[in-house]
């Protein structure tokens, strides 16, 4: 047997769980759910100079199991909007906390919507607050409302549980425009250009849809400054690849009667070229698309026929992105990040104009399309 003391080799042992103990922490700021206000979207409007309205939607806590889309008009909806003012988003925050009972909880915010008066201020402080709460999820999705931001916080839901929920829907399944906080952030080193979709609360009650896509916002250095109409921001849509399936109409070459093409698949690529003093951006865009409805007497199973219907359809794409590039450059906004390509293959270049490439992208900068069309399919009609 060792003649060394047992007490002297446990003690080495009995120190180091000791220590290990000390530097364990208990939970003691943790808030129980019960005592959470689970905010799930954030509307924000500029009342007047100087002054921040936020509005925050939330799940009413006595309600969220019982709450399920679907339910009729007299049902209790689980989502509720509580509203406060200040000179700026943090103290309206707080004013809206002092006047309820529960902690508020940014962890499971989806939406936040900006009044058109607010986003054309600057969006600075909003990004600010944003960083400042890392519980905000930097997928977080950012629509402008035109109008009140308010005002889309409070038409009812016949469908989804929350307000929240249809905008997310819309962006996921990409019927507008996707803006998210990750990509403010990416776009204040790369252009400090963004897009954003553009609605509005429908006025007429009556029916189906409570909102209307009005286009997309166009941001410079944070700030809107521009608007596209629904057909642009389609092709704006395309140049980000946002697109996930798009109806194609326009006139048979046959006899003038209208084809609808539904495009089922779209891959796009971005390069970039320094020629004569100009950034010559090139996209190339492969289309896959089916015959979804047709009123024209041209036969869809002669291979010419479709040639000539491939043809259309890559233009008819081509002219809608080239309308929505040429209006970020009138306005001097790049919305697509296109400046990230100069600072990934000419960095030295980039230095030199990223200060002002606002200026660059309007008058120095090219963009060449290139579109491959293939319609896979006829459609299948009944017999």
């Amino acid at each position: 047997m060792s003649s060394f003391p047992v007490y002297k080799r446990i003690l080495p042992m009995l120190l180091l769980i000791v220590m290990q103990l000390l530097v364990l922490t208990g939970c003691w700021s943790r808030i129980e759910i019960n005592d959470r206000l689970l905010v799930v979207a954030l509307f924000i409007d500029e009342p007047e100079k100087g002054k921040v309205q936020l509005t925050l939607g939330y799940a009413k806590p006595n309600q969220i199991a019982s709450g399920a889309g679907g339910e009729s008009p007299s049902s209790s909806m689980p989502y509720a909007t509580v509203k406060g003012e200040g000179r700026n988003i943090s103290e309206a925050y707080r004013n809206i906390q002092t006047n309820i009972s529960r902690e508020i909880f940014w962890g499971q915010v989806k939406i936040i919507v900006l009044s058109e008066g607010y986003a054309r201020t600057g969006m600075e402080p909003l990004l600010d607050f944003v960083s400042r709460k890392p519980s905000i999820p930097l997928k977080t999705y950012i629509l402008v409302a035109k109008g009140k931001a308010e005002d889309l916080s409070q038409f009812p839901t016949q469908i989804e549980k929350f307000p929240s929920e249809i905008f997310r829907e819309l962006v996921a399944r990409k019927k507008i425009v996707v803006g998210s906080v990750k990509h403010f952030m990416i776009a204040r080193e790369y252009g400090r250009g963004m897009i954003l979709a553009y609605l509005s609360p429908n006025p007429d009650k009556s029916q189906g849809n409570q909102i209307r896509v009005l286009g997309s916002a166009l941001f410079q250095d944070n700030r809107m400054i521009h608007t596209m109409d629904v057909f642009k921001t389609r092709g704006a849509m395309w140049l980000r690849g946002n697109i996930k399936d798009a109806i194609i109409t326009f006139p048979s070459p046959a006899d003038r009667e209208l084809i609808s093409l539904l495009v089922i698949g779209a891959k796009s690529g971005v390069s970039l070229k320094l020629q004569d003093g100009k950034f010559v951006y090139t996209l190339k865009l492969d289309v896959e698309s089916v015959v979804d409805s047709t009123d024209s007497s041209l036969d869809t199973s002669d291979p010419d026929a479709m040639k000539e219907l491939e043809k259309i359809l890559g233009n008819e794409v081509e002219s809608r992105i080239r309308l929505a590039f040429e209006a970020s450059q009138e306005a001097g906004s790049d919305a697509f990040q296109l400046g990230a390509y100069v600072a990934w293959n000419y960095p030295a270049e980039w230095k030199k104009v990223k200060e002002d490439w606002s200026s660059v992208y309007k008058e120095r900068t090219r963009l060449d399309i290139e579109t491959k069309a293939v319609i896979r399919l006829s459609g299948a009609q009944k017999s």
